[in-house]
């Protein structure tokens, strides 16, 4: 058997497949973020990830042999590290991906040193809220005593593997994703971060997603009950373990994820840059990918319930509300990466209630969306078909709405997720990709997918919204 383990913000996912691919099991942890202070955003990664890790393991393995599992892969919430020490214990708590916004001075800093056009070369753009060099910088300059004391600064799904393996990396994807990758040199930026006065011995070296890690050593064996030696391939960011589920990991496909945050990847035949996109290598060597994520999704969505204390009602899109929505509660990011911004609502009416406001919620991730396919066809022809997954695709209106926005057609996975996507990955310790994904129940896993079909005459009243969602950011940039 082979294991897959997404770490996610809000909870750690497992799932459990058998030789043939068939899903024999799967398991679910909560995770809990804390907010010690405004614009931090962390989690407690010896409770959260490694006991949790554990709960996954040994709930998934009642009425499953836990000594039969053969390999096991797992993916990480991308952006987010945490410091330890020789023994890989926690010094600090994990700082979690671009809703941290706590080295705001460091990031202002490092981007006027380094230059937009040297960082772009370099790393694909300037940093951001989502890169770990200033956040590392803000450590050293606030909690000098973490610093010093860190071994290595490590990312979540590493944090476990290295326990298991005693071996550290950075996966090449995630590593990409936050400003840690060199295009130039396909290694760790040791320049820029000797330059920003830190040690680059506290960052592991970079590994291919398929790579190995290491084997599980005696004495994770024995607190885990996983067989030792058994094969830890090394993952990458959770989205590539959405991709990877659904298959969309060739040239030319889309991948949504509708989480906590909206995460779109769009991967590609040839390196690309594009201003507010994390550029990268996909998960098969020699692909390339064109990475974002936004502020909003599911916990915007959340937090507009509660704030107006009322439901999605209903799954039918009757046209657009004429509210525009810019869900900047947590700053922007993707594609104007701007911690200032706050959230806007414009084109209110007396006619309007609460519905109005949700429905027009559910519109801003459409738009947001459009706004990025928009961007994303600058560089390279986007497909009709979007693959979406998530927990947020369980929304009909949303997903009928995102649809009518963008004009395409979406393939919905409901039933499989990353940790989907880690299992498979895991397998490839023993088999090749091209022969996984030829597997009877793999294909009729992702023949599940619904398809959601736009209407186009709707598409057609969306648009004049959608390109004024664009203007109302631009308008009023300068005062945020």
């Amino acid at each position: 058997m082979y294991l897959g383990v997404d770490m996610g913000t809000s909870s750690i996912k497992a799932t459990l497949l058998d030789e043939k691919g068939n899903i024999v099991g799967r398991s679910r942890v909560e995770s809990v973020v804390v907010s010690p202070e405004e614009g931090f955003f962390e989690v407690e990664a010896e409770k959260n990830w490694w006991l949790g890790f554990g709960k996954a393991l040994e709930s998934i393995c009642r009425g499953n042999d836990v000594k039969r599992i053969k390999g096991l892969c797992i993916s990480s919430v991308c952006g987010t590290f945490v410091p330890v020490d020789n023994e890989l214990r926690p010094l600090y708590n994990a700082i979690l991906y671009g809703i941290d916004t706590r080295a705001t001075d460091q990031i202002e800093r490092l981007n006027n040193s380094f230059g937009k056009e040297y960082l772009k070369n370099h790393l694909g753009g300037e940093f951001t809220t989502h890169s770990v060099i200033p956040k590392t910088l803000w450590l050293k300059e606030n909690r000098p005593e973490t610093y010093e004391k860190t071994f290595r600064f490590v990312e979540s799904n590493n944090f476990v593997s290295g326990r298991l393996t005693g071996k550290t990396a950075w996966d090449f994807p995630t590593a990409a994703g936050t400003r840690l990758l060199d295009f130039e040199t396909r290694d760790l930026p040791r320049e820029i971060i000797r330059k920003a006065g830190l040690d680059e011995n506290k960052f592991p070296g970079l590994s291919w997603p398929l790579s190995i890690v290491g084997s599980v050593n005696a004495s994770s064996s024995r607190e885990t009950g996983l067989k030792e030696a058994i094969p830890v391939v090394a993952g990458a960011c959770d989205i590539n373990g959405e991709a990877m589920a659904c298959g969309g990991i060739n040239p030319g496909d889309l991948v949504v994820v509708f989480g906590s945050t909206t995460s779109t990847l769009f991967t590609t035949k040839g390196f690309h840059l594009l201003d507010g996109f994390a550029p990268g290598v996909s998960i098969l060597e020699g692909t390339f990918r064109l990475g974002a994520a936004t502020s909003s999704g599911g916990r915007f969505v959340g937090w507009m319930r509660e704030l107006l204390q009322s439901e999605i009602v209903g799954e039918s899109d009757y046209g657009p509300t004429g509210i525009i929505i810019l869900p900047y509660i947590d700053g922007a990011r993707a594609p104007y990466d701007n911690p200032s911004a706050k959230g806007v609502i414009f084109g209110l009416q007396k006619t309007n209630d609460k519905q109005s406001l949700i429905k027009a919620s559910l519109e801003s991730l459409g738009y947001e969306i459009d706004l990025l396919i928009r961007r994303l066809e600058t560089v390279s022809h986007v497909p009709q078909v979007i693959h979406v997954l998530g927990g947020m695709a369980a929304c009909g209106l949303l997903l009928q709405v995102v649809a009518n926005i963008t004009g395409r057609e979406l393939h919905v996975f409901k039933d499989i997720d990353a940790s989907y996507g880690d299992a498979l990955m895991a397998m490839t310790a023993d088999c090749d990709y091209s022969d996984i994904e030829k597997l009877d129940a793999v294909t009729e896993e992702r023949n599940k997918a619904v398809k959601i079909l736009p209407d186009l005459e709707l598409n057609a009243e969306y648009k004049s919204f959608s390109s004024k969602y664009e203007k109302l950011y631009s308008s009023i940039e300068d005062i945020f």
